[in-house]
C-alpha cells in the first residue's frame, strides 16, 4: 500500500510540477506572470543577473534545458536558437509575436516590437495566454481569469497614456532605431528616424530649421547606448534626451516613464 501511495504521489507531483520557460528578454516575463502567476519558472537569456555569452557553457546548458523557448523574432535570437537546438533537440520554440502588427523594417522583415503599443500588447498577451493553456491545460480557468483582468488593465494603461499625450504639446520625436514605431503609430505621433551618428557641420542648420518647423524637442535612445552621439545631437537642437529600455522587466512602469520623459521638457 505504501508503495502504491508513493507511486501515485510521484505521478501527481510530476504531472503538476512547474514547467520551465526560457525567454529572450525580461519583458516577456512580465506578460507571462500577469497571466500565469508563479505557475512557471522563467529564465531570461538577457538578464541583469548575468551576462549572456556564447562561451558560457554552464549558462547555455541551463537556458537550453527548458522545454519551451518563447522568442520575439529578433535578429539576435537566430544564433541563440541554433545553439539551443544543438543542445536540446526537443526544445519547442514559440514565436509570441507571430501574426501581430503590420509594420516592416528597412530589410523587409516584420517589425517585432509590438508590445510597445498598449493595444497590440493585448494580442501579444493573447498569444502568450494561448500557449500557456496548451502547456498547462489543467490551469486554463486560472489563466483565463488572469488574462481577462490583464486585458482590462492594458485598456486602462492605453487610455491613461493617451490622455497624457493629448494634454501635452508633443507632436513627435527623433529616434535612432525602429523600436517605437508601433508606439508612435498608435498615438499618432511623428517619429523621425536618424542615423546613429554625429551631425556633420553642414547638416546642423537644416536640422535646426526642421526642428523649429515641426516642433520636435525630444530624442529617444536605447538605454545603455552611446549617449555622446545623442548628446551632440541634442546640443545642436536644444533638445531633451529620453532613455528607454524596451526589454525592461516592468513593462507598465517603463511605459509611463517613457510618457513622462516625452511630455515634459
Amino acid at each position: 500500500m505504501y508503495k502504491t501511495l508513493f507511486i501515485l504521489s510521484l505521478l501527481f507531483s510530476t504531472a503538476f510540477s512547474k514547467s520551465i520557460i526560457t525567454v529572450t528578454h525580461p519583458v516577456q516575463e512580465y506578460f507571462i506572470k500577469k497571466i500565469a502567476g508563479n505557475e512557471f519558472y522563467i529564465r531570461s537569456v538577457f538578464s541583469k543577473s548575468h551576462d549572456f555569452e556564447f562561451s558560457n557553457k554552464r549558462l547555455i546548458n541551463k537556458l537550453s534545458s527548458s522545454k519551451y523557448y518563447f522568442v520575439l523574432n529578433l535578429p539576435e535570437e537566430e544564433e541563440i536558437l541554433k545553439l539551443f537546438k544543438k543542445k536540446n533537440k526537443k526544445l519547442k520554440v514559440i514565436d509570441i509575436t507571430k501574426g501581430i502588427g503590420n509594420l516592416k523594417l528597412e530589410n523587409g522583415k516584420m517589425n517585432p516590437f509590438v508590445w510597445m503599443d498598449p493595444l497590440l500588447a493585448r494580442d501579444f498577451a493573447k498569444r502568450i495566454y494561448e500557449q500557456l493553456v496548451k502547456i498547462q491545460f489543467y490551469n486554463r480557468a486560472f489563466f483565463k481569469e488572469n488574462y481577462e483582468l490583464f486585458l482590462d488593465e492594458l485598456d486602462t494603461i492605453y487610455l491613461e497614456l493617451k490622455k497624457r499625450i493629448d494634454n501635452s504639446n508633443l507632436y513627435g520625436f527623433f529616434a535612432f532605431n525602429n523600436q517605437l514605431d508601433y508606439f508612435a503609430k498608435r498615438y499618432r505621433l511623428d517619429i523621425y528616424h536618424r542615423e546613429n551618428r554625429r551631425l556633420h557641420i553642414n547638416e546642423v542648420s537644416k536640422v535646426i530649421r526642421f526642428v523649429k518647423r515641426e516642433h520636435i524637442k525630444h530624442i529617444i535612445i536605447a538605454k545603455d547606448s552611446d549617449y555622446t552621439i545623442a548628446q551632440s545631437f541634442s546640443g545642436h537642437i536644444n533638445g531633451k534626451i529620453v532613455e528607454i529600455d524596451i526589454y525592461d522587466r516592468n513593462w507598465k512602469i517603463n511605459m509611463f516613464s517613457l510618457i513622462r520623459g516625452i511630455t515634459n521638457f
